[in-house]
């Protein structure tokens, strides 16, 4: 039995994976991260495995705690050059996102054909990876909140909520200011999300999987017109799968 944690600078999320199945998953406030673990300390835990995308004294005080309440190796999934035969594309890997790294990772030892990952968090990250297991870049867009927030700075406006976001691709030119600017939000995802698909598409010469997560993953992919496969709690998913080939 191994525990797995994604934990980000808002939300941490921890599951237990065993026989290859996820399970007992719950997401926190990073700063109460102490208190999930109190949820699982008596399950007995072999190993746990970890990704981490906040600055490394936090990463240090969530360690302390695990130390303090599991007894169990601590392995963490840091981005780098390649890793179970899947290449990293950035200049720098290690400026790679660890999450998206391990997100990669995982679902090209999974599926072993091209991928199309978009996770809808903070922001929106896409991350393309061809048959040969080579991530060859991404692109980053911005989250609700940062695309709210240029129009509250800018003009005063409310910022936006999930709920209040159009939530069909049959557009109608909005009569209320924050229908035009939800609506515009989730036109612009849409269209960059086809565009650079198809873009890739042509580029590689087949269609790969494409793979949506995260907090508004859902709502996005019932947008699209490209099949999609939604999978939550992606990043913990495969640090499960990478526990399994490593």
């Amino acid at each position: 039995m191994r525990l797995l944690i994604d934990i980000g600078n808002t939300h941490t999320t921890l599951g237990v994976w065993t026989n290859s199945k996820l399970s007992s998953v719950i997401t926190v406030e990073t700063k109460n991260f102490s208190r999930a673990l109190l949820k699982i300390k008596n399950k007995p835990i072999n190993e746990i495995f970890l990704t981490s995308v906040v600055a490394k004294n936090i990463l240090s005080k969530v360690k302390k705690s695990l130390t303090k309440l599991i007894s169990a190796k601590i392995i963490e999934i840091k981005s780098s050059s390649k890793l179970l035969n899947v290449t990293n594309g950035y200049e720098s890997p290690g400026k790679l996102g660890s999450d998206r790294w391990a997100s990669i990772v995982g679902l090209f030892s999974l599926y072993k054909k091209p991928l199309y990952i978009i996770d809808c968090g903070t922001a929106i990250s896409i991350d393309c990876v061809n048959k040969k297991g080579n991530h060859i870049g991404g692109f980053i867009l911005s989250g609700t909140k940062g695309y709210s927030r240029s129009f509250v700075d800018a003009n005063n406006l409310k910022k936006i909520k999930l709920s209040n976001l159009q939530s069909s691709l049959k557009f109608k030119p909005a009569k209320t200011t924050e229908k035009a600017i939800s609506g515009g939000y989730v036109l612009m995802v849409i269209s960059a999300i086809e565009k650079s698909y198809n873009d890739f598409s042509k580029q590689i010469g087949e269609n790969p999987i494409l793979v949506v997560s995260g907090g508004y993953g859902e709502f996005i992919s019932k947008q699209l017109s490209i099949r999609s496969k939604y999978i939550p709690n992606l990043a913990v998913k495969c640090l499960g799968l990478i526990s399994d080939r490593l």
